[in-house]
């Protein structure tokens, strides 16, 4: 077996492993990349592990390097991400995941950083356990609520803009005394602003940053419990063509809302109404949101017609970092 970094002649098989490589749980999720490198953009430096037997890539992580605020202090950290194992060598994960943890070890224990996290479905016990092998535990849970895009046509005076760095850039800092992980640097909005997929919803009493990860995080649903699964078919025959519900193992669009701030529920809903009107007309399928779980719901500010989706994000730390509980924001990369 060899470990060695990726490379792009390596993107059509990685792209097949992650199609055939569902996150299973309540919801199984899988991926439909175009590029499997795109992430690596966002950050200053970063690469692709694989392990590789007789030309097979047996499985894969991400590692990129970034700095974030805990407590406002930056504090260095190394993400993983996309941990994949082909589905044909599901029952030798512990032999190739041995192996990559060993040469992860290798290049980057002596590293200067101070921690490294990941994100999983909270639900996705296999993962969590590779994770907790490798020394992580739980740090915060985000709540992703998922929201068919509706077909609104109400006028809602709410301001859209495409921001500037400086824009953006006040943002996050004016959310540095409230959250952990917020970015400390702005580079990873660089090829966000550059290729124009950020757009800033504006109204009276709340805002809302919006990602187009169309192309580069689109994904599919493969399985639902029962419980979804007659939510699912009940809104795709009740709700076309006011909703876009999405269908079993279709490619969905995808806005994130990296932030949504706002005083009251009320100015929230006008704002998430205007993302809603402007998804619609570019064929976006599903509203991405998160909070924070010690924050409580988000239904009130986006609406009840929503499914919600913990991940945790998990931590390996190389000293104990002093932490005072604040909640955690919505890396934009994650």
């Amino acid at each position: 077996m060899d470990i060695r970094f990726a490379t792009k002649e390596d993107n059509e098989q990685l792209l097949d492993i992650e199609r055939r490589s569902a996150q299973e749980g309540k919801i199984w999720v899988v991926g439909y990349k175009e590029n499997f490198f795109d992430r690596l953009k966002y950050y200053g430096n970063g690469s692709i592990l694989l392990a590789e037997e007789k030309g097979d890539i047996i499985g894969c992580i991400g590692i990129a390097f970034d700095e974030y605020l805990v407590d406002s202090v930056p504090r260095k950290a190394i993400y993983l991400f996309g941990l994949r194992t082909n589905p044909a060598y599901r029952m030798k994960i512990a032999r190739w995941l041995k192996a990559i943890i060993q040469e992860l070890e290798n290049r980057y224990g002596e590293s200067e950083f101070d921690f490294a996290y990941a994100s999983v479905k909270a639900d996705n016990t296999a993962s969590k356990k590779i994770l907790a092998h490798m020394g992580f535990s739980r740090f915060a849970t985000l709540d992703f609520y998922a929201c068919p895009v509706l077909h609104r046509i109400k006028s809602t005076g709410v301001y859209v803009e495409r921001p500037d760095m400086n824009r953006v850039r006040g943002l996050y800092s004016g959310m540095s005394g409230r959250f952990d992980l917020v970015p400390k640097h702005t580079r990873i909005f660089e090829p966000m602003i550059e290729e124009e997929r950020l757009k800033l919803f504006t109204g009276e009493g709340a805002s809302a940053l919006v990602f187009d990860t169309s192309g580069e995080s689109d994904f599919g649903i493969a399985k639902l419990s029962p419980g979804l699964r007659a939510f699912q078919v009940a809104g795709r025959s009740l709700l076309s063509p006011l909703a876009r519900v999405p269908g079993m193992k279709e490619r969905l669009r995808i806005w994130d809302v990296l932030i949504l701030d706002y005083g009251t529920p009320r100015a929230a809903r006008r704002v998430v109404a205007e993302i809603h009107k402007e998804a619609w007309k570019e064929k976006v399928t599903l509203l991405n949101f998160a909070r924070d779980s010690t924050l409580g719901s988000l239904k009130s500010a986006i609406g009840p017609l929503s499914f919600k989706i913990p991940f945790d994000i998990m931590i390996f730390e190389k000293k104990e970092i002093p932490r005072k509980g604040r909640p955690v924001i919505w890396v934009p990369a994650l």
